[in-house]
């Protein structure tokens, strides 16, 4: 049998770093076109609705109101998903960005879950809906966004954090963008 040389040695390492970062990168493709291990996610409804403010001797305002219902399949096993809306600036379940032509602020904004089989499990301060392996659960979001009027705006959600098991330190991740109708 031959004996391999250093460079070679050294050629065989670095392609095999270099296989590793690829399937790393691999990993995060298939997340950010909803290809998940754990959950399934599919968008049921869209709408959306501006109302005008009126107000005198200024720029009008907009409340723009939408609704997402979302279907999310636990395909596994057991999905804990926090029945929560966050910016980012705070770990919650659904992650949202706004998206306009003008500045826009969330005024309100709220997630409700149904569905045969799924329970809400409370840890400290946070709600977690669970989705048994298998089930699907229905999440309804309704947001409001203000805004001035005659400006365009729509909500994206940019990432749902869930866990596998309550216990579990850190969310998994899915990064496929979830866009409300734009307004």
């Amino acid at each position: 049998m031959k004996k391999i040389s250093a460079d070679d040695k050294k050629l065989i390492k670095g392609l095999g770093a270099e296989v590793k970062v690829l399937q790393e990168e691999l990993v995060r493709a298939y997340k950010l076109e909803g290809k998940d291990d754990y959950i399934a996610v599919k968008i049921q409804k869209k709408q959306a609705h501006a109302e005008r403010i009126k107000i005198d001797d200024a720029t009008d305002k907009v409340i723009a109101k939408f609704y997402l219902e979302i279907d999310i399949t636990a395909k596994q096993a057991n999905v804990f998903i926090p029945l929560s809306i966050a910016s980012g600036k705070k770990t919650a379940g659904f992650m949202y960005q706004i998206e306009g032509t003008a500045p826009g602020t969330i005024a309100t904004a709220n997630v409700r879950v149904r569905g045969a089989g799924i329970t809400q499990v409370t840890v400290g301060t946070l709600l977690y809906a669970k989705i048994p392996g298998g089930t699907t659960a229905s999440f309804q979001i309704h947001t409001e966004v203000r805004g001035i009027f005659g400006k365009s705006y729509k909500i994206v959600f940019t990432r749902l954090n869930y866990k596998l098991s309550i216990t579990d330190a850190r969310y998994q991740q899915y990064l496929k963008e979830i866009h409300s109708e734009s307004i």
